[in-house]
């Protein structure tokens, strides 16, 4: 009986009764509980018990009596002060920490104090472990370091208090994933900020071959992809498995506000991954007429072939738009000159017609009509002036001497403005 009761003087912080007990029975306080109420509790040594209650008279009584404040749990291997720390028990910690506690003690996952402190972003008991002297570089079971946990969770505070503490911004984890990584994927642009302007780098490569900016990309953060193209990072960085780029990332997930973005930015269309496709590849081969319209505006060549294979054949994007039966696209990139005649086959075999007229059919009879007809002197004029402007093609044209009527008809006002007429 004198296990359980002692055990429920230290669950209830009774020290009086606690004292008594161990004078009478002369119990080892460095012993483990021998009888618990709680499964949870029979791996607790008493100085473990009153550390995650924050009991701070039981635990000078503990200290006092030369319990071994290092004494570490038998499964997880955790301290009295990481139960402190867990349990934001400030008076135990200062206690365990007086009392000779190790700072930089890891349990089972290499979880130290600061990593805990970190990842809950309670920043008083941080700052202590700061000013004792706590290593902030100090790495968990898969390489994150403290101000990796502290920006997963988004705890600006806490990243703040270890970048001051002069905390290592650019350590990668067993992904080879830094905290910039974690920040993109979060799409906290406060916390990139933050990182960018104490000296993160931007560019590092991750297991998988994707920068911070594919990470933002992939999880449709517009402001953090904002972010990062003001900090002048790499925007044609491929990806190690796939070769795709951010641009190819954005295209085939349909993030439209982010391919704006980066086409806006000078982002390459005309690389290729290792399918051999280009970024425009994806919006004709699934019907992303958005994304032509904006390829269209920013300057994109579209005559550039979206597909090659390993033989030498290279297919045009009005190609693999008619093979697919997207006539609308067919139409779009005929419209301003982008048209393949030898995917002439495909506009009359490809479609079935039905009983009623649609407006697919006129569609198709529109693409019929323009595939009998040469490209017009005017629209292989105002490809040869967009084909020298480059991307940044608004700046360009405003320096040239040209009527206004004139720079309009060659920025393609129709497609900027979304209001596309067809010649019948």
């Amino acid at each position: 009986m004198a296990g359980i009761e002692f055990y429920d003087a230290v669950l209830n912080n009774e020290l009086t009764v606690l004292k008594r007990l161990v004078a009478q029975h002369k119990i080892d306080l460095n012993a483990k509980f021998v009888e618990v109420r709680k499964k949870n509790h029979a791996d607790l040594y008493p100085i473990h018990l009153a550390s995650y209650r924050g009991y701070t008279y039981m635990l000078q009584y503990l200290i006092e009596s030369k319990c071994n404040v290092n004494q570490t749990t038998g499964t997880l291997r955790r301290t009295a002060l990481h139960f402190a720390v867990l349990r934001h028990k400030m008076a135990c910690m200062l206690l365990l920490i007086a009392g000779g506690a190790k700072l930089d003690a890891k349990d089972t996952f290499s979880n130290s104090p600061c990593h805990y402190a970190a990842d809950d972003g309670y920043c008083q008991i941080l700052d202590v472990l700061i000013r004792r002297g706590v290593d902030v570089n100090t790495q968990d079971i898969t390489s994150k370091t403290p101000l990796m946990k502290a920006v997963r969770n988004n705890k600006t505070d806490a990243v703040l208090r270890l970048i001051r503490a002069c905390c290592n911004l650019n350590i990668t984890d067993r992904n080879s994933d830094m905290a910039l990584h974690y920040a993109s994927r979060n799409g906290c642009a406060e916390i990139i900020d933050i990182l960018i302007s104490a000296g993160s780098l931007i560019d590092v490569q991750n297991y998988w071959g994707r920068t911070p900016l594919m990470e933002a990309v992939c999880y449709n953060h517009k402001d953090v992809v904002s972010r990062m193209i003001k900090a002048k990072c790499d925007l044609n960085r491929r990806e190690f498995k796939t070769g795709d780029t951010a641009l190819h990332i954005a295209i085939k997930r349909n993030y439209t506000d982010v391919v704006d973005l980066l086409l806006a930015a000078g982002s390459r269309h005309d690389i290729y991954n290792h399918q051999g496709e280009t970024a425009a590849f994806d919006g004709v081969a699934t019907n992303k007429i958005e994304v032509i319209r904006l390829m269209i505006k920013h300057n994109c060549d579209l005559e550039q072939p979206g597909k090659y294979f390993s033989n030498g054949v290279y297919k045009s994007l009005f190609q693999i738009a008619a093979e697919k039966g997207h006539f609308e696209i067919c139409r779009l990139l005929a419209t301003f000159g982008y048209v393949d005649f030898t995917a002439r086959v495909h506009i009359y075999t490809n479609y079935i017609p039905s009983r009623l007229v649609t407006d697919q059919e006129d569609v198709v009879q529109w693409l019929r009509k323009k595939m009998q007809t040469a490209t017009s002197l005017q629209q292989l004029c105002r490809k040869c002036i967009r084909k020298s402007l480059g991307y940044k093609i608004v700046q360009n044209l405003e320096c040239l001497p040209m009527p206004r009527a004139l720079k309009d008809f060659v920025l393609i006002k129709e497609v900027n403005d979304k209001q596309m007429t067809f010649d019948r």
